[in-house]
């Protein structure tokens, strides 16, 4: 997964200096096709060990008709970036509201969905949880923002 991840960062950083364009990059790993529009960048990386995408626009991405629906998405809140890897999926939420607050209320909601929480954890201007539901594993990060807070989501299992 780490392979993949260093692809799919490297291939990031050659979108931030062009746009509308798609380049589909080959190596002995596999191959990464990049694609941008506007300020919206996907990136597909495809190797021996399986396939990967990601979405990312600071204007919002859809979320992926994949994503579990037992896995709460606040009330207002804007996808910034999607991926999906195997049986892992990462979401990234701009939410209204301070860190403190949206952490309390998302650690309320996945137990409203019968996730268990594992563990909590305060670190000053980020908090994160842990939840286990069945085979399944939720972790969320949740940190300030400019404007409000941001929820990484990455959920495994299943």
């Amino acid at each position: 997964m780490n392979k993949i991840l260093s692809i799919i960062l490297t291939a990031v950083v050659v979108l931030a200096f062009g746009c509308g364009k798609s380049e589909t990059y080959h190596s002995p790993d596999g191959k990464v096709k990049v694609e941008q529009k506007g300020d919206t960048a996907k990136v597909e990386v495809t190797t021996k060990d399986g396939k990967a995408t990601m979405t990312a626009s600071d204007k919002g991405v859809a979320i992926p008709d994949t994503f579990p629906k037992d896995v709460p998405i606040p009330k207002g809140a804007v996808a910034k970036l999607n991926m999906t890897q195997g049986k892992t999926e990462i979401l990234h939420l701009h939410v209204a509201g301070s860190m403190a607050d949206v952490a309390k209320e998302y650690q309320e909601k996945l137990k409203g969905e019968g996730w268990a929480i594992e563990s909590s954890v305060n670190m000053g201007e980020a908090s994160m949880l842990q939840a286990k539901k069945g085979s399944r594993e939720c972790t969320a990060m949740v940190t300030k923002d400019d404007t409000g807070s941001l929820i990484q989501l990455s959920v495994t299992g299943e």
